[in-house]
């Protein structure tokens, strides 16, 4: 680092849009992660194909981007020079590279590895609200752009396919960015985050991207926290939606995850700073099995559905609370109910019950609750799934009109 002044590297961070933003202490601890590389022409920065797991910043030279067609032949792409950057993505997605990346002169370059600047974000909520905000608005930009030139360019064939072909680059691009917002690790494991429980979920987004969010937070042995949400509408608008509420639960989970009034009213709070235009139903629940108990606070969402083993029969769950981002200060209640085997909760987003058949009829709550009950007398296995399918076969022929996610806990 003795090489380049503290100040110069600052300024070429604040020039690249993902660390636009941070106060000048917070760029200080960005710097001490770049590490500097040296290269000579010819060499391969990066290969296309291979794991992505970085980004890089050039400080002095030029290199060439250049992949592979059908053929084998190799394409430029681009010509990056100094101050220009690329792969800021793996620091998201790590995704295989989608090009090589190879020195056209001697060159310099500050390389930057996710896994020391997640450690970073994981220690400062300021630097990851900041640094996750500002990757949805650099993809989003990118998106209206390309709609943008798509409008302009329908007189040429060559050209439209050119957009297209980009925008569904920047369409995946944001899949995958957003499956940052589903919690899989612990959602796809084999076994349960929680020992007693055995869980499954299904997510289906109504377009490419959703706006239907879903986490789960091991705190501590034998306790998890479940959070379910929905972001007003669907697509692009609604997945910025939860890009802002996955930086504040991502915040404000160390703090108030045992303490879900708490936590609904700084989630409300953060909706309403960062984004004015949007709003959404949350719901949040504390799984406690050391004690057997379930603490839970709603925002406006859908109550999950309980049933009771031992009564083999729903129990009613009342709690208030309004959405997200609509009342400055919005009161948030809790209640807290004894688990028990055989029981059940099933969690579940609007999408579900407002799905429409061919007549304008919505598949409602109370088809909801029949269905689940159905299942479980009769001994099914994979509710979630079953459930799915008798939505689907409610809609027919009718449009999936809005984002599904369901979450279902067996005890």
């Amino acid at each position: 680092m003795t090489t380049y002044k503290e100040k110069d590297i600052v300024g070429i961070l604040r020039n690249i849009p993902i660390f636009q933003g941070l106060q000048d202490k917070e760029y200080d601890r960005i710097i001490p992660l770049l590490k500097l590389e040296k290269y000579e022409p010819g060499a391969h920065i990066i290969k296309e194909g291979t794991h992505g797991d970085s980004m890089c910043i050039i400080i002095s030279g030029t290199v060439k981007v250049t992949k592979k067609d059908e053929s084998g032949e190799e394409i430029l792409v681009d010509t990056l020079y100094a101050e220009s950057y690329f792969g800021e993505f793996s620091l998201i997605d790590n995704m295989p590279r989608s090009a090589n990346v190879i020195s056209i002169e001697d060159t310099e370059l500050f390389r930057l590895e996710k896994k020391e600047l997640d450690e970073l974000l994981a220690r400062s909520s300021a630097i990851s609200n900041t640094f996750y905000k500002n990757c949805l608005e650099v993809t989003f930009s990118r998106f209206r752009n390309i709609i943008s030139n798509f409008a302009f360019s329908q007189h040429d064939l060559r050209k439209k396919s050119s957009i297209l072909d980009e925008l569904n680059k920047d369409l995946s691009l944001a899949k995958k960015l957003q499956g940052y917002f589903i919690n899989r690790e612990l959602l796809d494991h084999e076994h349960s985050f929680l020992p007693g429980v055995r869980h499954s979920y299904l997510y289906k987004p109504c377009m490419e991207i959703g706006g239907d969010f879903l986490n789960v937070t091991e705190l501590k042995p034998g306790v998890a926290s479940i959070i379910i949400a929905d972001i007003m509408g669907h697509g692009i608008t609604s997945a910025l939606g939860t890009g802002v509420l996955k930086s504040a639960f991502s915040i404000s989970i160390a703090e108030y995850a045992l303490n879900p009034t708490r936590l609904m009213e700084f989630l409300n709070s953060h909706f309403l700073e960062v984004i004015t235009q949007l709003y959404a139903t949350c719901y949040y629940a504390v799984v406690d099995m050391k004690k057997k108990r379930i603490r839970l606070a709603k925002a406006g969402h859908p109550h999950p559905i309980f049933w009771k083993g031992k009564n083999r029969d729903f129990t009613e769950i009342e709690c208030q609370g309004t959405g997200l981002g609509l009342v400055k200060k919005a009161e948030f209640g809790q209640v807290e109910y004894d688990i028990e085997e055989g029981d059940k909760i099933l969690f579940y987003t609007d999408g579900i019950i407002e799905q429409r058949d061919p007549r304008g009829e919505m598949y409602s709550e109370a088809r909801l609750k029949n269905i689940f009950r159905e299942l479980i007398l009769g001994g099914r296995d994979g509710l979630v799934h079953s459930i799915y399918d008798d939505v689907k076969s409610h809609a027919g022929a009718s449009p999936i009109e809005d984002d599904m996610t369901l979450l279902l806990l067996e005890f």
